[in-house]
């Protein structure tokens, strides 16, 4: 299972979502500029999320499809 994650989407999530935490706070302590940077990278993480889930979807139907017996 661990051989069919993508590590690089994976870092970019984990990434992403660490940034937007940080300009969150930033935001919060009076740098309006952090809102406008942290909507960017919340929106990366949220790409790279989607792109991970639709990529595991596609392993997942590709592997049921090779358990069924062929059709006639």
């Amino acid at each position: 299972m661990l051989r069919s994650v993508r590590w690089s989407s994976l870092a970019v999530v984990v990434g992403a979502v660490a940034l937007a935490v940080v300009c969150l706070v930033l935001a919060l302590r009076g740098r309006t500029w952090a809102l406008l940077v942290g909507a960017v990278c919340a929106a990366t993480a949220v790409r790279e999320l989607r792109a991970l889930r639709r990529l595991d979807r596609a392993r997942a139907v590709r592997r049921a499809a090779g358990s069924r017996p062929p059709r006639p």
